[in-house]
């Protein structure tokens, strides 16, 4: 909901979209949006295409659209509380949410136990999702937390680096292709620390392909001095930057402006159940699925 960091002038500013209280999420109002703020999402981040995938040898259909699901479905995991399961103080202070997904449950195969563990340390907050299932199934688990390094305004102007040379193509619905694009000498060339533009596209929505270098991306506001730093296990970054938040009553939502925040989805290749050359994104009993994320702050 909030994340409170020190700007170049000490003050705190907190660089995080959300609701003004935790009840406004449960609300149709928000619930109707899919704006997923700060949301867990799963049990597949991203689209799926064909109305489902084979696993198996066994076609599995899954809740859709015209053939796509987008975030796990309707009525999925950030749809729903979860229970605490353990918390600690202490130098990193620490929460662990879990929840138990059924077979069935949009489409899904096998019953999921699920744990979300939130750790503060010096200067990052840690994220890690495991699971277990007891049936083969897929897996691909996000968090889906908006950023604004100023606390206001637009994301625009800021700087943005990327480590990834290839971007998934997608097609009008955003569903890959299957093909790689080599991002150098195109408009999606963030290799180098280049400002954020909107002028003339909608922003991004983009699946970039990470190189294997512990840094996998950073933002840096200049009027507040706050550079953020983006480490994850995993292979793809979604990178989304809506134009508004339309009509949805967001914290301080008067002051923000056109392309107001951006996410950083660390997750496994969208649509990889429909695609054998991307990173498999099957589970099978007795093994633990792990997504690590961390979000660094500094100041510059």
């Amino acid at each position: 909901m909030r994340l409170e960091v020190p700007n170049r002038h000490g003050n705190l500013t907190d660089v995080v979209i959300g609701m003004p209280t935790a009840e406004d999420y449960t609300k149709a109002t928000y619930q109707n949006y899919n704006f997923y703020l700060g949301a867990t999402i799963g049990r597949y981040a991203g689209r799926i295409s064909k109305g489902g995938f084979h696993l198996n040898n066994q076609f599995i259909s899954i809740t859709n659209h015209e053939g796509v699901q987008l975030h796990g479905g309707v009525n999925s995991i950030d749809k729903i509380l979860w229970d605490v399961e353990d918390q600690g103080g202490g130098a990193h202070p620490f929460v662990i949410f879990s929840i138990e997904d059924k077979a069935g449950s949009n489409g899904y195969p096998g019953n999921i136990k699920l744990k979300a563990k939130y750790e503060l340390t010096e200067n990052a907050i840690k994220i890690t999702y495991t699971a277990k299932t007891d049936a083969p199934t897929v897996l691909n688990v996000t968090n889906h937390v908006y950023f604004n390094l100023k606390g206001r305004g637009s994301t625009e102007g800021n700087e943005l680096y990327i480590n990834a040379n290839h971007v998934l193509q997608v097609d009008e619905r955003l569903v890959p292709t299957g093909k790689l694009i080599d991002v150098h000498h195109t408009p999606l060339d963030y290799t180098t620390e280049i400002p954020l533009h909107f002028e003339g596209h909608y922003g991004l929505d983009t699946p970039f392909v990470l190189e294997a270098e512990k840094l996998k991306a950073s933002l840096y506001n200049a009027e507040s001095g706050i550079q953020m730093k983006v480490f994850t296990n995993q292979p793809a970054l979604v990178v989304f930057t809506p134009q508004d938040f339309s009509e949805l009553k967001v914290r301080n939502h008067e002051t923000f402006n056109r392309f107001p925040a951006i996410c950083f989805e660390c997750q496994n290749f969208p649509d990889a159940p429909n695609h054998p050359h991307f990173p498999s994104s099957v589970l099978l009993p007795g093994e633990t699925y792990r997504n690590e994320i961390a979000y660094q702050f500094d100041v510059k």
